[in-house]
């Protein structure tokens, strides 16, 4: 992580924690009315989300140690691959200011009513969140239990009650539960699920070249000018592009939610697609099945950066600092998502098949389907006719 990635780093964990203070501001309001209110004690005692270096989320057999190093927040089970800094930030953010609403009298034979047994952090029931200091300073750990359901006059006869709070166990030997007004309803140990969901943007494409291992199934789209549609190339006589089939090139790999990720191996191989851009940036993207539904996709991205800019045409001197200017912003934004996608070439990802769908296409179904002629009239003969006899 550079100084700047850094600096926004900070910056944006700044402006987090106090999007979350106010949260949870309005949540105890709203607590304290209740009968539940008692004082709204922190969780955590002087908790320094700064110093802590590792974050440990086990639910039944799933477990994610994401770790802070010189790279920022990896996560260990998926190769140390990029952690989301912000679903990290806002946890750290919400533990570090949650207080509870109430001390629940229970037993520790009553725990598996709330989701707090032994047995809950064997089936997965529970989620232990456990927080260590580095180096090798303290560690905190949290039980989160069951949820508590909001207490509704009219409850939703689909839906039921909706959750309002959890009840939660620090395992610091006192053994005593406590209700909280959060839900941590996206908190599990599903090491994906703490993975940077950051991916390749692709935009204002000008070509994309299908390759495929049967050379007849192949298929390459272009255009001149960026305002002009698709044309497919290589067209013979009689046929037509679809252009309706299509449409769905505009969402390709579009707000894609990866379903797993792993290091390329060296010998990854399947179908390719090439694609290049009005911004001069070119997608190489390889994708074999991985499953129903579901395909491994590798994405290397390269680009055409220019290092100077091209005088404009009688272009005046007291214009050049601003146009120079305009130059140098636009060329470090394309080599920051250069440096952003060019990292992403190092994975394969597996993907629902819904993100390429029009990729997996042949050419013949891009085609408009010839309406059939229909049959040539066939001729009726006409029956003889009999001559009338002749009148006497």
């Amino acid at each position: 992580m550079n100084k700047k990635q850094l600096l926004i780093s900070l910056v944006f964990l700044a402006a987090l924690c106090l999007i979350v203070f106010n949260l949870l501001k309005k949540d105890g309001a709203s607590w304290n009315n209740s009968k539940y209110s008692a004082g709204g004690e922190n969780l955590f005692v002087n908790l320094d989300v700064n110093k802590i270096g590792r974050l440990t989320v086990s639910q039944g057999v799933e477990v994610s140690n994401i770790i802070r190093n010189e790279n920022g927040w990896t996560v260990s089970e998926k190769s140390n691959y990029p952690a989301d800094f912000r679903k990290i930030a806002s946890l750290l953010g919400i533990l570090a200011e949650a207080k509870s609403v109430q001390n629940v009298k229970a037993g520790k034979s009553q725990f598996e009513k709330l989701g707090l047994d032994d047995s809950d952090k064997e089936t997965g029931n529970a989620v232990l969140i456990e927080l260590s200091e580095e180096p090798g300073g303290k560690t905190n750990s949290i039980l989160l239990g069951k949820m508590h359901l909001k207490k509704e006059v009219n409850p939703n006869p689909f839906f039921g009650s909706a959750p309002d709070g959890r009840y939660v166990m620090l395992l610091d030997g006192k053994s005593q539960p406590k209700l909280i007004s959060q839900t941590f309803d996206d908190i599990g140990g599903s090491p994906v699920s703490w993975t940077d969901k950051s991916f390749v943007e692709i935009d204002r494409m000008k070509s994309i070249d299908v390759q495929k291992k049967v050379a007849d199934e192949s298929w390459k789209l272009v255009k001149n000018t960026e305002n002009e549609t698709f044309t497919l190339s290589d067209l013979k006589e009689g046929e037509e592009l679809d252009k309706g089939k299509i449409t769905p090139l505009t969402n390709l790999l579009k707000n894609v939610s990866f379903l797993d990720v792993n290091p390329i191996p060296a010998n990854f191989t399947g179908d390719k697609a090439v694609i290049e851009t009005f911004d001069s940036f070119k997608y190489e993207i390889t994708f074999a099945p991985q499953g129903k539904d579901q395909y491994s996709v590798n994405i290397k991205t390269t680009a055409s950066i220019p290092s100077q800019r091209e005088a404009v045409k009688d272009e005046k001197p007291e214009d050049k600092e601003k146009l120079d200017s305009g130059f140098k912003v636009k060329t470090d934004l394309m080599k920051e998502k250069l440096e952003r996608e060019t990292a992403i070439g190092k994975w394969v990802y597996v993907l629902g098949k819904n993100y390429i769908d029009t990729l997996l296409k042949s050419k013949k179904d891009l085609l408009k389907e010839k309406k059939a002629e229909p049959p040539s009239a066939v001729p009726v003969p006409l029956p003889a006719l009999t001559p009338a006899p002749a009148v006497k």
